[in-house]
């Protein structure tokens, strides 16, 4: 095998534009091999996957050249229609630092969205900084940690459970979703570093392949286990395990019975942080210190279909239970640490440096503003009102703003409210921008209420905005109602 020539940093400022993104070619391989030596102390694993990898219908093998020279590899795969899975990123180690990662990044996704991709996700070490910050600032969102750990096949012994059978498909599958294991992965299992989905075809193809245990051997299931036979060394990798603590042990050993039955020394596990990684290591899977890895997925689950983004949605989750996050935070932090702690002390570093300290900065300018209502009562309306938009809708931070003469509500980039403020009178108008809100019959107790004409919808008979003066006590559970009212529009009709 030839080896190719140390690269010179200096040269690659002049050469960057000479990198090249093309598909794999058997020619690459004594180049790729050599710099894959350089890789994780010589553990990488490149060598083992190559010749796979490049025959591989189902995705896509990619060399990325530096004036000709093969200095980088990446994989996309095809794990299922729609199910895109990118591993295998390479870079030669003496090119790191020049956003050369980027871009092949960026060429591997391209080639992925060819595969008309209903999901692509990727995974990698916990302590692997530059791989999380790309995948962060591509769009990736983490869905799942997990332990890899490796056990000494048993050669002795029966099975504690037994194989799965077809005619069980519907009872796994039932047990399966609703499991913690399956909720702790995202759906998915681990078959080395690799997360296929744990679809019902595809776990039906894992109990006809034999690779599903259940227990007990008679009677209604309480515990399965799901291995697999990993890509890269062909060796037997548990990748789902459930049930009583007991029982989940019980199934370990069984499949380290199965790696010793199928002639190897050893197997492998990847499961969910916690207990079930904790019962595999102690059920023998402790040949060595688990090693962690995080499974990202591109875009974020959980998005309620209203058009709001899902960094807005949680950052209003955010500012409006704020106060009970510092309270649960500031209890975890004092029952943790050693020694006598004064809560307050340490409520106010939880507000300082581990929240965004938004209740500070919104009360300063909210202060500010009402100081020039003439009235405690009027001030205390405002307040109020400001307050219920804050709480319970978590209008706060990036969805307020300040200025002289009032504040305004956007949900979704748009004004949808605002608090109008002079020294006698406060106004606060709901709408337009969240849809029709409002029947002409709304009457609540106010000074005066304003409906504008022009946002008149004869369909629904419903206005899209109102104008309400306040200026009493009472006139406070009016505000709260019609703000209500404002909100269940926007977040019913993804305004």
């Amino acid at each position: 095998m030839t080896r190719p020539p140390t690269m010179k940093l200096k040269t690659l400022t002049s050469d960057i534009a000479k990198l090249v993104i093309r598909p794999a070619r058997r020619a690459d391989r004594d180049a790729i091999f050599a710099m894959s030596k350089k890789i994780w102390g010589g553990t990488d694993y490149l060598h083992l996957v190559w010749d796979g990898w490049l025959d591989d219908p189902n995705g896509g093998l990619l060399t990325v050249t530096l004036n000709g020279r093969p200095v980088g590899v990446s994989k996309v795969t095809l794990l299922a229609p729609g199910e895109v899975w990118l591993e295998g990123l390479r870079l030669h180690p003496e090119l790191h630092g020049h956003g050369l990662t980027g871009q092949i990044n960026r060429y591997s996704f391209q080639v992925a969205m060819k595969h008309n991709p209903k999901s692509i996700r990727y995974s990698t070490g916990t302590g692997n900084t530059a791989s999380r910050h790309l995948g962060e600032a591509r769009g990736f969102w983490l869905i799942a940690r997990s332990r890899w750990m490796s056990g000494k096949a048993r050669k002795r012994g029966r099975l504690l459970g037994r194989l799965a059978q077809a005619r069980e498909l519907s009872a796994l599958h039932r047990f399966v979703t609703n499991s913690d294991c399956y909720k702790a992965t995202g759906g998915l299992y681990g078959l080395g570093w690799k997360f296929p989905e744990l679809t019902r075809s595809r776990l039906q193809d894992l109990v006809t392949a034999e690779r599903v245990l259940r227990y007990p051997k008679q009677g209604p299931l309480t515990a399965v286990a799901i291995y697999d036979i990993g890509l890269i060394d062909g060796d037997v990798c548990l990748g789902f395990v459930d049930g009583p603590d007991a029982q989940v042990a019980a199934l370990v050993r069984d499949v380290l019975r199965v790696a010793g039955r199928l002639g190897h020394s050893d197997a492998s596990a990847m499961l969910p942080e916690g207990r079930h990684a904790n019962l595999a290591f102690e059920a023998g899977f402790n040949l060595a210190e688990p090693a962690r890895a995080v499974v990202y997925e591109l875009g974020a689950r959980g998005i309620a279909g209203n058009g709001e983004s899902f960094e807005e949605t949680n950052w209003r989750a955010v500012y409006s239970v704020e106060e009970e996050i510092a309270d649960a935070l500031t209890n975890i932090l004092i029952a943790r640490t050693s020694g006598r702690l004064a809560e307050q002390n340490v409520r106010d570093f939880v507000t300082r440096h581990l929240l965004p300290g938004t209740r500070k900065e919104i009360y300063g300018k909210l202060e500010r503003l009402t100081g020039k209502l003439k009235t405690y009562e009027l001030r205390n309306i405002a307040r109020a009102t400001f307050e219920h938009f804050m709480v319970e809708y978590g209008m706060a931070g990036n969805f307020v703003r300040f200025g002289k003469a009032g504040v305004s509500f956007l949900y979704r980039g748009k004004k949808i409210a605002a608090m109008r403020i002079n020294s006698r009178s406060f106004d606060l108008t709901l709408g337009p921008g969240a849809g029709s809100c409002f029947p002409r019959e709304f009457n609540p107790v106010a000074d005066s209420i304003r409906f504008d004409e022009r946002r008149f919808d004869p369909g629904s008979g419903m206005y899209e905005s109102v104008t309400l003066r306040l200026s009493k006590e009472e006139h406070k559970r009016s505000a709260k109602i019609a703000i209500d009212m404002l909100m269940a529009c926007a977040l019913s009709n993804g305004t």
